[in-house]
Order: C-alpha cells, then sequence, then structure tokens
C-alpha cells in the first residue's frame, strides 16, 4: 500500500518539489538569510507547476500502454489536474503579493524563461533535441539559491559554490533516469539527452560529471575556511555518492522504479542536517 501511495506521490512530482524546498531551506540557512516561509512554498508551488505542465505536455504523446507511470496519470487525469493547476496558480499568486519586489521579479523572469522554453521545444522545434535535461538542471539549481540570493543582495562566492555542486547534482540525477528509461523513451519517441546520445555515452557522461564534483568538492578545502562549511561538504558528498549508487546498481532499482525513490531523495536529504544541526 505504502509503494503504491508513493507511486502517486512520485507521479505528481512531490518529492521532487520536496527536494526543492528542503534545499533552498538549507542553502539559506548557511548564510543566516532571513527567507520567509512564504517564499520557501511559492519555490515550492512554482516547481509543482512547472513540472506538472511538462507531465501533461508529455502525456498528449503517449499511444501506448508501456508509458511511465507518470505520464499515463497525466493522460487519465488531465482535466482535474488542470483545474488544480488554477487553484494553485491562485495560491502563488496570493503568497507573491507578500514577498519582497526583487525575489517576485527574479522569480518571475525565471518562470518566464522555463514558460518560454516549454513553448519552444514542445510546440515549435518538437523533433530536435534541446539539452532539456541540462536546462531544467540549471533551473532547478538556480531557483534552490535564489530565495538566498534574493535576501542577502549579494552572490557571495560560496553560494555560486553551492550552485556548482547543486547542477552537477541535478545533471547527474536528470540524465541517469533518461539512460535508465532510454528504451521507454525511444519507444514513446520522446526526445531526451540519452534518445540523442545513447545510453553508452550517457553512462561516460555521468562518471565524468561524477569526477568533476569530486574534482570540484575536493577543492573547497582549498579555497575556504569556514568550519560551517565541512557540515555542507559533507552532506554534498553523500547526495553525490548516493547517486553513485544508483549508477552501479541501475539493473536491480528498476524493479518499481526504485531508481528515482533513491535518485529524487538525493535533494531530500539535506532535511538531516536542518534537524540535526540548525535545530
Amino acid at each position: 500500500m505504502f509503494s503504491k501511495f508513493y507511486q502517486y506521490i512520485r507521479a505528481f512530482s512531490l518529492d521532487v518539489v520536496a527536494g526543492a524546498v528542503i534545499s533552498a531551506r538549507w542553502i539559506g540557512n548557511y548564510f543566516n538569510a532571513d527567507i520567509p516561509s512564504s517564499a520557501i512554498l511559492a519555490l515550492g508551488l512554482t516547481v509543482w507547476l512547472i513540472y506538472t505542465i511538462d507531465h501533461l505536455l508529455d502525456a498528449r504523446k503517449i499511444k501506448s500502454q508501456d508509458a511511465l507511470f507518470r505520464h499515463i496519470i497525466h493522460y487519465k487525469n488531465a482535466p482535474y489536474i488542470f483545474g488544480l493547476i488554477a487553484i494553485v496558480s491562485m495560491v502563488l499568486i496570493f503568497l507573491l503579493q507578500n514577498l519582497e519586489p526583487f525575489l517576485i521579479g527574479y522569480g518571475l523572469a525565471l518562470g518566464f524563461s522555463v514558460f518560454c522554453y516549454l513553448v519552444f521545444i514542445h510546440f515549435i522545434r518538437k523533433k530536435v533535441y534541446w539539452g532539456k535535461e541540462w536546462f531544467i538542471a540549471l533551473v532547478y539549481a538556480t531557483g534552490i539559491c535564489l530565495p538566498t540570493f534574493a535576501y542577502i543582495q549579494n552572490i557571495p562566492p560560496i553560494l555560486i559554490y553551492f550552485w556548482v555542486q547543486l547542477f552537477i547534482l541535478a545533471s547527474i540525477n536528470l540524465i541517469l533516469f533518461n539512460m535508465i528509461e532510454y528504451k521507454v523513451d525511444k519507444k514513446l519517441g520522446f526526445n531526451s539527452f540519452a534518445t540523442v546520445k545513447g545510453a553508452d555515452f550517457s553512462r561516460k557522461v555521468i562518471l565524468f560529471l561524477l569526477f568533476a564534483f569530486a574534482l570540484i568538492w575536493s577543492s573547497s578545502f582549498l579555497f575556504f575556511e569556514a568550519e560551517e562549511l565541512l557540515d555542507y561538504q559533507a552532506m554534498f558528498i553523500l547526495m553525490a555518492s548516493v547517486l553513485a549508487m544508483v549508477l552501479s546498481k541501475e539493473v536491480v532499482l528498476r524493479q518499481e522504479e526504485w531508481y528515482r525513490v533513491i535518485g529524487d531523495i538525493v535533494f531530500v536529504l539535506p532535511l538531516i542536517e536542518i534537524i540535526i544541526i540548525d535545530g
């Protein structure tokens, strides 16, 4: 029963939303940024809207029962989901009225870029691969760091450093999923990094990204001396290690999409530090 319940959580991207919200609060805590809960909630709702709209657009293309569960559930329940999108949008508009103008400006700029990109890949140049995974990773990492940047009103080197690590982890996460779902995506005609470049090349890219992450992670001890950074770097290497484990055990984890369960939980892991260390 729990497995079925969690399947719906993943289908509606609630685990992705939780990861963005928790990671944003975690990054903000490092800088003691006074980020209101309404800003974090607005981020979560925005992430949900982006992922849900993308799933709905993908669901239009399914012609087989072999489609992934998230596409089937969005296809069958599209009218209800559109209604939920309308409600969430109204809640988001209400929340935006209580946020600082500069955060609203940054958020709208990021949201508009996502809107344009989705229109472009789904309606204008549908047959061409436009680096969707890289773009989503960029937006996801930026969304996590945006509240902190907005409320401290500057970009310290450590924030950039955190962003780079988040971007690499998100890229690994997305390309890893593409690689594992290669056959299904190919059959359904979805463009992804794996279907365009191949599963074997995708694996090589993931290994390269893990290597790059290890180098960048190690460099922190050369360029930064803050004691608080040790806790954060310990969490970052844990997150990368989990993704590396998923890569090494992908065959076993294909059953009931455990690779997605574990892979998306990566961005929820900072909750451990928020609870234990930050109290």
